[in-house]
């Protein structure tokens, strides 16, 4: 039975024998932090278009260090309830509060006009998911409003490499943006997270954090920050450098899947499909559909596993729904029910650069199926 899984990274056999020849030089120099940090630091700088990127060992350290540097402690910080825990709980470790906001059903992202009602005095500054890999169409609405209020502007950009709004690359809108290099994300280094500025002043509090707070212009070791360990290692760098050469053709097959997604699913009443218009506009990290009544989610997936396919929902519970939030800040199902309401009628459907286009049919037609014979 054919088998789809929702990630699968993969090496070709030129890169596994690329990688295994540089993991001797490694062994035998700087095995963390090293040339391929630089080297991959430099690489991704270049893809998004601006002046600095800092790697470190998660997304989850990118946003927390984000945060510190651009000075959340102790205010309120404006976060999307559809989004990995991590996003929520780096404002919570960094002494910031999260403040939780509805999302559109429109994109999954964050909706700026519930944004607007949730600013206040304490409010420093907005962190912007861009849900599956979608480059929110209102960044730059979103970018006028923080100008305007004098707040900072993160961009959660785990799902996002290569997409971009015009001419613009995710992570070149806000005042800096965070990427994830976990496994199932669109490129991989294993472990790791990048993080993009055109700020020179942020990019060398950032290379502090990256060094637990050092002061970098001291000849002695004194640190001037209260930093964390975050170091990327050089294999994990390695590992990230092979597959960002590989990101366009990622990328372009991606396209393919989802233009056959579009081409079957998008006439069927009972559901839409969350994508552009513009396929450049996301990194197709995966195909949310949302079904305009609530279905049996739970058994559609396994209908879909039965026959080969691996679906999933991301993220649900809601952001403010995870226990641990629920016990520190007392919140409750119902205080966005527009953003409940979406996540509970919405799927998604895998896309990833080993699946062709016939698998890509499979899945339609095996979801159809699933539409027509099932009760849901």
């Amino acid at each position: 039975m054919r088998k789809i899984n929702m990630a699968d990274p993969s090496f070709s056999r030129l890169d596994r024998d690329f990688i295994h020849n540089e993991v001797d030089k490694i062994l035998s120099g700087s095995l963390s932090m090293g040339p391929n940090v630089k080297s991959f630091e430099d690489q991704f700088a270049s893809l998004v278009g601006v002046k600095h990127a800092i790697a470190m060992n998660s997304c989850s350290s990118c946003l927390e260090a984000s945060l510190m540097a651009l000075g959340a402690t102790g205010r309120e910080v404006i976060v999307p309830v559809e989004t990995f825990i991590a996003t929520g709980m780096a404002i919570h470790l960094s002494g910031a509060t999260p403040v939780f906001a509805e999302i559109s059903e429109d994109t999954l992202c964050l909706d700026i006009d519930d944004v607007k009602r949730r600013i206040t005095d304490r409010t420093a500054g907005i962190i912007l998911v861009h849900m599956a890999g979608l480059v929110n169409p209102q960044i730059c609405e979103l970018q006028e409003l923080c100008i305007e209020k004098d707040l900072f502007l993160i961009e959660d950009a785990a799902h996002a490499p290569g997409a971009r709004y015009g001419d613009v690359f995710a992570g070149a809108f806000g005042n800096v943006g965070c990427f994830s290099f976990y496994p199932t994300k669109v490129i991989t280094s294993a472990e790791g997270g990048m993080i993009t500025t055109n700020s020179d002043e942020l990019a060398k509090t950032l290379r502090s954090l990256q060094h637990r707070g050092r002061d970098l212009d001291s000849p002695f070791e004194n640190y001037s920050l209260p930093g964390r360990n975050v170091r990327l290692s050089e294999l994990n760098a390695l590992v990230g450098r092979v597959q960002l050469g590989h990101l366009n053709e990622y990328l372009g097959t991606r396209k393919k899947i989802a233009n056959v997604y579009i081409d079957r699913l998008n006439e069927i009443p009972s559901l839409k499909l969350i994508l552009p218009t513009d396929l450049s506009q996301s990194s197709l990290w995966k195909i949310p559909i949302i079904f305009h009544e609530k279905i049996n989610r739970q058994k559609l997936k396994e209908y879909l596993y039965d026959n080969g396919i691996s679906v999933d929902w991301a993220y649900d519970p809601a952001l403010h729904l995870q226990p641990v939030f629920k016990k520190l800040f007392s919140t409750t199902t119902g205080m966005l029910t527009k953003s409940e309401s979406i996540l509970s009628r919405h799927l998604c459907l895998p896309c990833h650069q080993n699946m062709s286009e016939d698998d890509g049919h499979y899945v339609c037609d095996i979801l159809i199926e699933a539409l027509e014979v099932l009760d849901i």
